[in-house]
């Protein structure tokens, strides 16, 4: 996952209140059971000393929320009286420590939607015939839009009557719209996984015009994954292909990591040298296999790169101290300051000194 997007919350000064709120909407007054979750949670943030128009802010987005059926959850993050980050989490947040669903501090606590975001795989399914597709785009649990593409109508079936030179004028005619036909699906395929951002396409249908379709995606074949089974329902073909990238994601960086590391290359793990690395700017992805969301504090300065352990580190840059924070927040904000990827898996997938590592974009002098 590619931190990038998230530079524009860092440019505000800050502070930052940050609210992990269950909008489920199973309840027989859905309306009235988030609002009820809402207070508990402003209550947390009002003795965090949060400010009140960051708490107006956010109170009217959870006004204008209309409540889905499902079980689901969000995260907003306000400072300076606006509503700087908001996004759909795919389960409610139940699961989080009370302090952690309602945090007040100089920067705003995304580890846990981060790591909730990781079973958000975008993807695109192409169910194709002959006369077009039946697309179905998916960014996440719940969330899906349905595109019909339509292509030349007729003839698109072939068939055996009149003499043999109609027969295969005939023919050629129907395999020419097939391919029109195809042309058009896979334009409409790659454009619309392009935005949004699609990690994976799906082929089901006809077997031929899949085939023909699948030969024009051009760089979207990249993207092509084959289901264990089709005879599956859309959550469940959602989870596959979810797993899928991730595992395949994950693999790709920590053989790199590994790779790396063992011929003493662009790899470093555990706080003190991955601290060091995102100070410089050298990271390029960054591993987390720590269940800890806030492993210990960390000192930060104004700038993204300026965190660490010790104060001085930061003093000697010309840096003063604005606070505190959560590690893993203080790392967040460095890896969206360099626009620098993460991955978060368990320890099973990897050994890493203190739960953290990193690959590289170049060896330190």
């Amino acid at each position: 996952m590619e931190m990038g997007p998230l530079q524009h919350v860092y440019q505000r000064p800050g502070p930052f209140v940050t609210a992990y709120l269950d909008t489920s909407g199973d309840a027989e007054d859905a309306a009235k059971a988030i609002e009820l979750r809402w207070r508990a949670v402003r209550e947390g943030l009002q003795e965090q000393g949060a400010d009140d128009a960051d708490l107006t802010a956010i109170e009217e987005h959870v006004r204008e929320h209309r409540a889905q059926t499902g079980q689901r959850g969000q995260v907003l993050v306000a400072e300076g009286g606006e509503v700087v980050l908001q996004d759909e989490l795919p389960a409610p947040p139940t699961d989080l420590p009370a302090e952690e669903q309602a945090y007040v501090g100089p920067l705003p606590h995304l580890m846990p939607y981060l790591r909730r975001c990781m079973t958000k795989v975008p993807f695109l399914i192409a169910d194709v015939e002959h006369t077009g597709a039946d697309l179905t785009l998916v960014r996440g649990p719940g969330e899906t839009d349905e595109i019909r593409v339509d292509g030349e109508q007729h003839p698109v079936h072939k068939t055996r009557s009149g003499d043999e030179e109609n027969h295969q004028r005939f023919h050629m005619a129907v395999e020419e719209r097939w391919k029109r036909n195809a042309e058009a699906t896979a334009g409409e395929i790659t454009e619309r996984a392009r935005k949004i951002g699609a990690q994976a396409v799906v082929l089901t249908g006809e077997d031929q015009q899949r085939s023909l379709v699948h030969a024009l995606l051009g760089d979207a074949q990249d993207l092509v994954v084959e289901p264990q089974s089709r005879q599956v329902s859309r959550e469940e073909l959602r989870q596959e292909i979810t797993r899928a990238v991730h595992a395949a994601q994950i693999s790709e960086v920590v053989e790199e990591f590994r790779r790396e590391a063992g011929r003493g290359g662009r790899a470093v793990e555990g706080w003190q040298d991955t601290v060091e690395a995102l100070r410089r700017g050298q990271v390029r992805t960054l591993l987390w296999t720590t269940d800890d969301d806030h492993a210990g504090d960390l000192h930060i300065g104004a700038g993204p790169m300026e965190l660490a352990a010790d104060e001085r580190s930061i003093k000697e840059t010309g840096g003063e101290i604005i606070g505190d924070v959560p590690a893993s927040a203080a790392v967040v904000r460095a890896l969206a300051g360099a626009d620098a990827g993460l991955v978060i898996t368990d320890p099973d997938a990897v050994d890493l000194t203190g739960g953290i590592g990193a690959v590289l974009r170049y060896r330190a002098a």
